[in-house]
């Protein structure tokens, strides 16, 4: 407790000695029995100076160090819970969070000095319990490095690229507005939407049917919607300790999402899968030269010719037995067997060429008569 003959200001043992003296406003409250004023000995801006790194990023080992300094508890549970709340609180906007490290580190010292259960901890308190009063929602200093690094690099894959921008006149220029303009998206979620909506705006028909533009615009925003979700689920899983009964509703919801796309696809003949005029596999070189064959273009027949009489390949013929009759070497007996089989051949075509001659000769009578009986 503060005792009642407290000065209204404090020296701060962080800061620089000609203006270390800080109004009492600008200390966190302690209850360690190390500080008998009530108040830990760093400046609050010392603190969140001291904590973060040359890019305003939480350096968590520099935190765990002030926080030994000044004889505060380090729970990464409730680091991760403070940088939650920021989020949420400043970044549903979808802008940039200016400051983020620094406003993480107050909203946690507020939070261990308001909650009770650890507002009477100390640093050593934190250290014993494994840094994490909840198991459940406990993560390791690399994991919760890891999440801040790749937070920062979704700060430069907000800005729209050239393509980026492409997509989103071409979008407009094809429907007449912006889809995604009054509907409560953030900045990246409205380029994710409108790279997806791109390649719907060439789906046949689209700019003539309004009820077919109605059903691409819903899908590309079921589409943000399953992103979130596959975010959520991939955050769920980077965690020590696994949530089987969160990750289970991610995923019935993303069934359910995309179970929507796909009917909306079906009712509106937007998939090749569920199109009936669908254009695809059309431009193959078999479908062109069936579509040709079925028009009448006679060039596209296939140009045939008789093997048998052709001589080039009654030259290839014979000099293929010849090479053949040279390499082997036959005795008697397979000399019989080639006879024999010769002399079946000759029969089973002389019975062949007298049916054939036959049936000739029957078809010129019957022709003679149809001549005569037409005179």
């Amino acid at each position: 407790m503060v005792r009642k003959n407290a000065v209204e200001k404090k020296v701060c043992l962080a800061c620089p000695p000609s203006r270390n003296k800080r109004p009492l406003r600008e200390f966190y409250k302690s209850n360690s029995p190390m500080h008998s004023d009530g108040f830990v000995p760093w400046c609050k801006n010392c603190i969140v100076k001291n904590s973060l790194d040359e890019n305003g990023n939480i350096d968590v080992k520099k935190f765990k160090n002030v926080l030994r300094q000044i004889d505060k508890p380090f729970y990464m549970d409730y680091l991760r819970a403070a940088e939650n709340e920021c989020k949420k609180r400043l970044g549903e906007s979808g802008k940039e969070i200016k400051n983020y490290g620094e406003k993480i580190i107050k909203r946690y010292m507020k939070n261990v000095q308001s909650l009770r259960q650890v507002n009477d901890k100390t640093y050593s308190d934190s250290e014993e319990s494994g840094f994490s009063l909840n198991p459940k929602l406990a993560i390791t200093e690399e994991q919760f490095i890891k999440e801040l690094t790749n937070k920062a690099k979704d700060k430069k894959k907000r800005k729209w690229s050239k393509s980026d921008t492409q997509n989103k006149k071409y979008v407009i220029s094809v429907l007449g507005y912006d889809p995604f303009e009054d509907v409560y998206l953030s900045e990246e979620d409205r380029r994710y939407g409108f790279n997806i909506l791109a390649g719907y705006c060439d789906t046949e028909g689209i700019r003539e049917d309004g009820h077919k533009i109605q059903g691409v615009i819903e899908i590309s925003i079921l589409y943000i919607q399953c992103r979130k979700i596959t975010e959520s689920i991939n955050k769920e899983l980077s965690h020590n300790i696994l949530n089987g009964t969160e990750i289970s509703k991610l995923v019935s919801s993303k069934t359910s999402l995309l179970s929507a796309i796909a009917t909306i696809a079906k009712d509106n003949n937007i998939a090749s899968n569920y199109n009936k005029n669908s254009k695809q596999g059309k431009d193959s070189l078999t479908s062109k030269m069936k579509e040709m064959e079925e028009n009448g273009f006679r060039d596209i027949q296939v140009n045939l010719f008789d093997i048998k009489t052709s001589e080039a390949f009654k030259q290839i013929d014979e000099i293929s037995n010849s090479n053949i009759s040279k390499q082997l070497s036959l005795d008697s007996g397979d000399y019989n067997e080639i006879i024999k089989d010769q002399r079946e051949l000759i029969k089973k075509y002389e019975e062949k060429t007298d049916f054939l001659e036959e049936e000739n000769r029957k078809l010129k009578n019957r022709l003679i008569e149809i001549i005569g009986t037409t005179e």
